[in-house]
């Protein structure tokens, strides 16, 4: 690894046996409560059996008697209409709101230019976004002035809609986008996914429940989840000269945090990975009610709601509080950004080394790649050992996760890179050896090249430091300091 001084975490925090580490600590939490009634469990399992058997009705279960065994009343999303029986709202909705369904599909797509969203195809909306680039729409040239003043109001134009795109940029980022919250978005996506017929209304209040029963145990359902995705990304690759980070999950973008959550996406693919490590894994105990799914071996990881009050936590604990202060000291409810520093401030809490590497102008001639970058990652993945994380990488505006370093012919190197913005059906592609033209197209997005990497200033943190055993190297920990390269 590179000479630079590590950053240093330290931990006094005392730890669970390995044995308990794929269990549920119910001993010493609350009990579970289903979203939907009082019935209540110490185990996690009894809870998820209870509402799958006695609220979504799949099991056991004939048309005749789900009204009953529901336990609750069933809301028509549009018009508010109360219905017993999931198949009876379901056949209401079709027949009284298809037309509105099919209005609002019908309007569906937005300019990006002039905002407007009177476009029933991407085809039509194409040709609405030609007409602001095109000649075929400028006035004659005989006329310079009536030339000039059209060009300058498409210039005006286009600046503003940017100003207003990036004014709400930083509204996200620091909190000030008044009545917005994971909650409600969520609510409002779902509600949409309705309107435009690409969800029923039954699994509009299923997956409402679901995401209610995560958010209430801590833990993120796992919807957006592609599993154990290391495996299947190997059989891509071109050359022999790749080095790839241990077993970890792609979380993508959801329903409640597309355009402000990808800071937390990426957090939980790191936790995917250290939760697999036992050590770590101990580590993470308070952080995570349960380590591993009581349906299988996959890993769980905190909802994003809980990452929220954990990172909260650890500010008021007296960590990092010039980051408190510029998100003015509260996450939980909110759709502000986080980035590098918040991860190293989870990490610090929990007691896990972390290093801040902050790579922060280019280095290569010409003043526009970053080598140095590349050098430093080409590194980190070859250095011999059982355990590899992956890295979280953020620049500004955005976060993703590396996986992985590629080297070709002549020496180019290429970054393998997880997007939270790459969606779920994309990436588990990828697990379809059926359909090679599609897992090779999604497989080409995680191949990243040098020439891609175009911002200024990158920073990646990197856990590779093992744990702290000593209250000094805690107290220290509590400042977040970066190494600065080059």
């Amino acid at each position: 690894m590179s000479s630079d001084e590590d950053c240093i975490i330290i931990s006094s925090h005392s730890s669970a046996t390995t044995s308990d580490q794929n269990k549920i600590i119910s001993s010493s939490l609350q009990k579970f409560t289903c979203p939907m009634c009082s019935q209540t469990s110490e185990e996690l399992s009894e809870i998820e059996a209870h509402i799958e058997n006695e609220h979504l009705g799949h099991e056991g279960q004939s048309s005749g008697d789900q009204s009953n065994s529901f336990g609750i009343d069933h809301a028509c999303p549009l018009c508010s209409q109360i219905f017993k029986d999931s198949s009876l709202l379901e056949s209401h909705f079709h027949a009284e709101h298809d037309m509105f369904i099919n209005e609002a599909a019908a309007a569906r797509f937005s300019c990006p230019v002039c905002l407007s969203n009177d476009f029933s195809s991407e085809e039509v909306l194409a040709q609405h976004v030609n007409q602001h680039f095109s000649n075929e729409f400028v006035p004659p040239l005989d006329d310079d002035g009536q030339l000039a003043r059209k060009l300058e109001e498409q210039e005006r134009e286009l600046m503003q809609n940017k100003e207003r795109e990036d004014f709400k940029r930083l509204q996200s980022l620091h909190g000030f986008d008044q009545g917005r919250n994971m909650n409600r978005q969520s609510d409002a996506t779902l509600f949409q996914s309705v309107k435009r017929g690409n969800m029923s209304a039954v699994d509009y209040h299923e997956k409402r429940i679901m995401l209610k029963m995560s958010e209430k145990i801590g833990v993120d359902d796992g919807s957006s989840a592609t599993r154990d995705i290391i495996s299947h990304i190997k059989r891509f690759a071109t050359t022999q000269n790749i080095h790839m980070c241990s077993d970890v999950d792609h979380y993508a973008a959801s329903f409640g945090d597309s355009g402000w959550g990808c800071g937390y996406r990426n957090l939980q693919m790191l936790l995917s990975a250290l939760l697999r490590h036992p050590q770590c894994a101990e580590r993470l105990t308070t952080l995570c009610p349960s380590t591993s799914s009581t349906l299988g071996n996959s890993i769980q990881v905190p909802s994003i709601t809980r990452l929220q009050s954990t990172i909260e936590e650890a500010w008021k604990s007296g960590f990092d509080q010039q980051g408190c202060e510029q998100l003015g000291g509260k996450l939980s409810g909110t759709c502000k950004w986080i980035g590098a520093t918040e991860i190293a401030t989870l990490l610090a809490s929990c007691h896990i080394r972390y290093r801040l590497i902050d790579f922060h102008r280019p280095t290569s001639d010409d003043g526009k790649q970053h080598p140095a970058l590349f050098d430093w990652v080409k590194q980190y993945f070859q250095e011999p050992s059982e355990f590899k994380p992956p890295l979280y990488f953020q620049h500004q505006g955005h976060s993703r996760t590396i996986i992985g370093i590629e080297e070709g012919k002549q020496g180019k190197l290429r970054l393998l890179i997880l997007d939270p913005s790459h969606k779920s059906d994309q990436m588990r592609q990828l697990t379809n050896t059926s359909d090679s033209t599609k897992s090779n197209a999604t497989a080409k997005k995680i191949w990243v090249p040098m020439t891609s990497l175009r911002a200024r200033q990158y920073q990646i943190v990197c856990v590779n430091g093992g744990f702290v055993d000593s209250d000094r190297e805690f107290l220290q920990s509590k400042l977040i300091r970066s190494t600065r390269i080059p």
